[in-house]
C-alpha cells in the first residue's frame, strides 16, 4: 500500500506519477487496495481480462460510473461529456447520408435525455458485463450487482442538477474540446457516430478513442474543479486488473501517450500484471523496483523530478500457504495433496494456480498411481460465453497460451513453441541457444524479440531450482513427439549429453543421461563419488542432475515406482550402490509434478537412505543427516 499511498499523493497539479504495475499480479491485492479507498477516495477497479468483446469505449465507461460515486471531500463527480458522446455514437438510426436529419436526431436524442439518472444510466449501460471491484462490502462483478448499482443510481439522481445546463456544457464541448478552433458541437457528434459504426474503416476505431479520452479527461478535470489544486487532496485511483490483456496494454499504452503529450492528468493509476509485458520498451520510459524500495527512488534527471512512465514491481509468487488458504477457501472438498502438486508445477504463479485447482475440483476421481496433474492438464475448459472471441482448449493450451502472452484473437504460435519445445530440454540457456543456432531452428540474427525474451525466462538463476510452469509444459509436448523423430525425446537428449561431454560438463552430461533413463550410470557415478568428494559438492551436482526431465507415465505409486526403477538396473538393493540407486530414483520422481500424490512413503524412503549414506562421508555426514530430517518432514506434508 506504501506504494500506491505515493502516486495518490503526488500533487494533482504537477506532473503525472508513473502507472505503477505489480507483475505477476493478484487480484486479492488490488481488491485489498479497493477496501482502503472505499468512502475515502474516488476510485475504479476494473478487470481488463473481461470475457465478452470489451474495448476502450467500455473502460472509459466503466471508470466513470465508479469514479462517480459520492465520496466525502470529492463531492460526486459526473461524466456528461462522455455520456453525450455514448449516446450518440450508439444511436444506430443516424442517418449518415443526410446531414440536416441527423443533425435533427441528435437533438432530439440529447432532449430525451436531459435528466441526470439518465446520464447515469448511460455510462452503467454501456460498461455492460466488464467486471469491476466494486466496495469491499460488495466486491461482485459490475453486471450482477444490481442493488448497489440501483442504490448508486438512486444517489447520483436526488442531485439537482440543471439539465440545460448539462447537456448546454457538455454538447458545446464538443465544438471545440479544449483548442481555440471551434466548429458546430453537432457536427463532432454526427462523425462520432460514424466512427462507431464504422470502426474498421481507415483510422475510425482510433479516432472515435481519442474523442472518448479527451472527453472523459475533460469531465474528470472539470468535476474535481478548483480541489486539483490542493496539495494535499489524494488523486484519484484507477485499479486495473489484468492488465497484460490485448486491452489492458490497449487502454494504458493510450493513457500513457496522452500523458507524453502533456495533457493534465490527475488520476493515479495502478495496474496488477500476470507476467511482464513492458520488456519491449525502452529502459528510460521504466523502472523496475526492488523489494521495499521507494518510489521517490524512481525519479530521474539531474534534478529528481522527472518520473518514468512505467514502474514495475514484481511480486514473488504464491507461497505453498497461499495456495493452501486458497483451497481451504475454495475448494474445501479437494484432496490436501492436490494443491501441492499445483504449487510444484505453478511455481507460485497466481493464474496457473487459479487455473489448476478450479480443473482440479471438477475431476470425479484420481487414479492410484500418478498422473494427476496430467489429467487435469487435459480437461477441456468451461465452455465460453457465445459473445466473446474466447475459443474453448483444453486446460494446458489455456496456460501455454496465458505463459506465451497470447490473446485468443491471436493465433497459436505453433512454430515458435516448435523451437522453445526443442530448446526446452536444455539444461541452461546457453546450452538452448547453442542448441537452437546449431541445428538450424534459430540463425543468430533470429535470437531476438519476443523469442529471445521467451527463451531467457525458461531456466531459473539457481541450478538446482525446479523448471517454471511454461518449460514443465513444453517438456511435454516434447515427450509427446514420435519417438523416432529428428527432434524428439531421445535425439534432443542425446545430441545436449554429447555436447556436454565434449566440454566436460559432467554435471550436464548426467542430466541427460538420466532424463534418458539411464539411471544406472547415473547412480554409478554418486557410488564412486560417495566418500571422495566433499559431502556439500556431491549433494550440490545431485541436486542439479534429479532436475533431469522425465518422460514416465508413473503408472504406479511414487514409492513402488523408485523401487521398480532402481531394480531394473540390478543393483543389489541392500549395497551402498543399491541405496544410491534408489535415492537418485527416489529425488528424480519427488522433482517430477507428474509423479503421484502418494508421496509419504517416497519420503520416508530418501530420509532412510540418505541416513545410511550420511556414513560414506566422513568430513560432514551432517549435510545428509539434514537432508534426512527435509524428508521425514516432507513425507508428514504428503500423508
Amino acid at each position: 500500500m506504501g506504494l500506491v499511498r505515493e502516486v495518490m499523493t503526488c500533487p494533482q497539479d504537477g506532473p503525472a506519477p508513473p502507472v505503477l504495475v505489480f507483475e505477476g499480479g493478484r487480484t486479492a491485492l488490488l481488491t485489498g487496495v479497493a477496501g482502503l479507498l472505499d468512502g475515502r477516495v474516488p476510485y475504479a477497479h476494473v478487470d481488463l481480462g473481461a470475457q465478452g468483446r470489451p474495448g476502450t469505449p467500455e473502460v472509459l465507461y466503466a471508470l466513470a460510473f465508479h469514479l462517480g460515486r459520492p465520496c466525502p471531500l470529492y463531492g460526486t463527480l459526473r461524466f456528461p461529456r462522455l455520456a453525450v458522446g455514448k449516446l450518440v455514437m450508439d444511436d444506430t438510426t443516424l442517418d449518415l447520408h443526410d446531414r440536416d436529419a441527423a443533425r435533427r436526431q441528435i437533438n432530439d436524442l440529447l432532449r430525451a435525455h436531459r435528466g441526470i439518472d439518465q446520464m447515469v444510466t448511460t455510462l452503467r449501460e454501456g460498461a455492460g458485463t466488464l467486471p469491476a471491484g466494486l466496495p469491499a462490502s460488495v466486491q461482485t462483478p459490475l453486471g450482477l450487482a444490481a442493488r448497489f448499482l440501483a442504490t448508486a443510481l438512486g444517489r447520483l439522481a436526488r442531485w439537482t442538477w440543471s439539465s440545460r445546463f448539462v447537456l448546454g456544457r457538455a454538447q458545446k464541448w464538443y465544438g471545440a474540446q479544449g483548442s481555440s478552433h471551434r466548429r458546430p458541437p453537432v457536427e463532432t457528434l454526427i462523425e462520432l457516430n460514424q466512427w462507431h459504426r464504422r470502426p474498421n474503416l481507415g483510422t475510425n476505431a482510433r479516432q472515435r478513442d481519442d474523442l472518448l479520452w479527451a472527453a472523459f479527461r475533460a469531465d474528470l478535470t472539470a468535476g474535481l474543479g478548483r480541489r486539483r489544486h490542493r496539495s494535499w487532496i489524494p488523486r484519484c485511483v484507477v485499479l486495473l486488473d489484468n492488465a497484460d490483456t490485448r486491452l489492458g496494454r490497449n487502454v494504458l499504452t493510450e493513457l500513457v501517450r496522452l500523458r507524453a503529450g502533456g495533457e493534465h492528468d490527475p488520476l493515479a493509476v495502478v495496474a496488477t500484471a500476470r507476467e511482464p509485458f513492458l520488456d519491449h520498451l525502452p529502459a528510460a520510459e521504466q523502472r523496475t523496483l526492488a523489494a521495499d524500495e521507494p518510489l521517490a527512488l524512481a525519479r530521474s534527471g539531474p534534478d529528481g523530478r522527472r518520473w518514468p512512465r512505467w514502474v514495475r514491481y514484481p511480486l514473488p509468487g504464491l507461497t505453498e500457504e497461499d495456495t493452501t488458504r486458497k483451497v481451504t477457501a475454495d475448494h474445501p472438498r479437494l484432496d490436501h495433496r492436490i494443491p501441492l502438486l499445483v504449487q510444484q508445477f505453478a511455481q507460485g504463479n497466481p493464474l496457473a494456480v487459479g487455473l489448476l485447482l478450479e480443473a482440479a475440483d471438477e475431476v470425479p476421481s484420481w487414479p492410484a498411481g500418478g498422473n494427476e496433474l496430467g489429467l487435469v492438464l487435459a480437461r477441456l475448459e468451461p465452455p465460453p460465453p457465445d459473445d466473446t472471441d474466447r475459443v474453448q482448449c483444453t486446460i494446458a493450451e489455456r496456460l501455454c497460451r496465458h505463459l506465451l502472452g497470447r490473446d485468443d484473437r491471436d493465433p497459436f504460435p505453433d512454430d515458435e513453441v516448435e523451437t522453445l519445445t526443442t530448446c526446452a530440454a536444455a539444461r541452461t540457456g546457453e546450452q538452448a541457444l547453442t542448441l537452437a543456432v546449431g541445428s538450424g531452428l534459430l540463425t543468430p540474427d533470429g535470437y531476438t524479440g519476443e523469442l529471445s525474451t521467451l527463451l531467457a525466462g525458461l531456466w531459473p538463476t539457481a541450478p538446482d531450482a525446479a523448471p517454471p510452469p511454461l518449460r514443465r509444459l513444453l517438456l511435454r509436448r516434447l515427450a509427446a513427439r514420435p519417438a523416432d523423430a529428428e527432434t524428439g525425446w531421445r535425439a534432443v537428449h542425446e545430441r545436449l549429453r554429447r555436447e556436454c561431454a565434449e566440454r566436460a560438463d559432467r554435471t550436464g552430461e548426467l542430466y541427460h543421461a538420466l532424463a534418458l533413463g539411464e539411471l544406472g550410470r547415473v547412480a554409478g557415478y554418486f557410488t564412486e563419488r560417495a566418500g571422495v568428494d566433499p559431502a556439500r559438492e556431491w549433494l550440490a551436482t545431485l541436486h542439479e542432475v534429479v532436475q533431469a526431465p522425465t518422460n514416465l507415465d508413473h503408472p504406479v505409486p511414487p514409492a513402488d515406482e523408485a523401487h521398480r526403477l532402481a531394480r531394473a538396473t540390478g543393483a543389489d538393493p541392500d549395497s551402498r550402490l543399491g541405496r544410491i540407486t534408489r535415492l537418485v530414483a527416489a529425488l528424480w520422481l519427488a522433482a517430477d509434478p507428474f509423479t503421484g500424490r502418494h508421496r509419504a512413503d517416497l519420503h520416508d524412503g530418501i530420509k532412510r537412505d540418505y541416513r545410511a549414506i550420511a556414513l560414506q562421508f566422513h568430513d560432514d555426514q551432517s549435510r545428509l543427516v539434514a537432508e534426512a530430517t527435509t524428508h521425514r518432514v516432507r513425507a508428514e506434508q504428503w500423508r
